[in-house]
């Protein structure tokens, strides 16, 4: 068959081709938008959480390397693990420590007030 016959049919098949498979492109698509829009909910949950934990302790919410890094100052040791911790509306961190002697031992550290619990 000359090329000549041959581009309209390839042409044809590439056209139902790409109608065929556009439904489920948009779909694709929608989900993902989807998605997205869950994360931003999500995130600005977590930002509200954040100003209201702000408006309580009157300041700025320590992270936890800063607490990790506080508790390796104050108990003379070295952090070997932290996470965070949720005590009815408060943040606490638990830190374990290490200590020169050898010792493992933990430490909790409110996140507003930076306090030894």
């Amino acid at each position: 068959m000359p090329m000549t016959r041959r581009l309209p049919t390839l042409f044809a098949s590439l056209l139902l081709a790409v109608v065929a498979l556009a439904p489920g492109m948009a779909q694709a698509s929608e989900r993902d938008d989807n998605r997205n829009h869950d994360r931003g909910r999500d995130h600005d949950d977590d930002r509200k959480r954040d100003r209201d934990d702000d408006r309580r302790g009157g300041g700025r919410r320590m992270s936890l390397d800063e607490a990790m890094a506080q508790a390796e100052r104050r108990y003379k040791a070295r952090a070997v693990h932290g996470e965070e911790r949720r005590e009815g509306d408060r943040i606490v961190y638990r830190i374990r420590l290490l200590d020169k002697d050898g010792r493992v031992f933990e430490v909790s550290v409110d996140a507003g007030s930076g306090r030894d619990k």
